[in-house]
């Protein structure tokens, strides 16, 4: 019984995180359109190092892929060990929150779900 509980309990996070991701698509999207359609140029491209916490393989290319898919980040590399991913963000203006973002939100979210 308590599998099956866990099992639903994955569904419903799953569920959840399809809107959140699809609303952090939505509002990443329409940052860059409105970037590019305006004379102002917001971009401040840089790299960032951010350390991942997940475990399992599947969650770390989940992470991965899903940074890659999100307008204005790219997913560059991994470290060998899977400890740290390294992001090349077009909107680099504060590092720490960057990475307090990839961490507290896109990060945990996948780990309730693969983990």
């Amino acid at each position: 019984m308590r599998k099956f509980f866990d099992f639903l309990v994955r569904i419903f996070m799953a569920i959840l995180f399809i809107f959140y991701y699809l609303k952090e698509l939505v509002v990443s999207s329409l940052y860059v359109a409105w970037d590019i359609i305006t004379p102002r140029d917001l971009m401040k491209p840089g790299i960032v190092e951010v350390p991942v916490d997940l475990k399992t393989d599947t969650a770390i290319i989940a992470f991965a892929n899903l940074i890659s898919m999100t307008p204005g980040s790219l997913t560059m590399d991994m470290s060998p060990d899977k400890k740290k991913i390294y992001i090349h963000a077009m909107y680099l203006h504060n590092k720490e929150e960057f990475i307090f973002k990839m961490k507290n939100e896109l990060e945990r979210k996948i780990a309730r779900i693969f983990e």
